[in-house]
């Protein structure tokens, strides 16, 4: 316990500077909660905001399985290949957001597609479609404003000064 109080001193001495220049470690813990939500989120939020929907029908499931935790577990879940017609053709996409239970071939299911590049393509899931992106981005994004709001309050009391 002796040995913390030096450190709590110093702490407490430099408080100001350690508050002033915190916004860098802020913009570093905004880093990867950005880079996340940007790379798993990108053609989700496209299709939200400028897809087209229709109605698909899932034709097979894909077994794809995980590993979770140091022991190696494996779990099993299933991916949805989901077929949709625009216009006078057929595209076939697999879903990428896997479900713990084995899909109804048959199944009718809503489609987003972008009119543009019917290839490209997602099951409507009502909110689940914002997740695992909408969230990261919300707190990669505060982040974000807070340590520009830091870096600005540091650049404006300096030309005070």
């Amino acid at each position: 316990m002796a040995s913390t109080i030096p450190q709590i001193a110093w702490l407490n001495e430099n408080r100001e500077k350690i508050v002033r220049y915190a916004f860098i470690l802020q913009f570093v813990a905004a880093l990867p909660f950005l880079l996340f939500a940007y790379s798993t989120g990108k053609v989700h939020a496209r299709l939200l905001l400028k897809g087209a929907t229709t109605t698909g029908t899932i034709v097979a499931s894909v077994p794809v399985q995980f590993s979770s935790g140091s022991q190696g577990a494996r779990r099993r879940s299933y991916e949805a290949v989901v077929v949709f017609v625009m216009g006078d053709e057929q595209f076939r996409f697999q879903e990428w957001k896997a479900t713990s239970y084995q899909p109804n071939v048959g199944t009718h299911v809503p489609v987003l597609f972008d009119p543009a590049d019917p290839d490209t393509a997602m099951v409507d899931r009502g909110y689940w479609n914002f997740l695992p992106w909408a969230p990261c981005a919300a707190i990669g994004l505060l982040l974000f404003l807070v340590a520009l709001k830091g870096l600005l309050t540091l650049f404006l009391s300096s030309s005070r000064q």
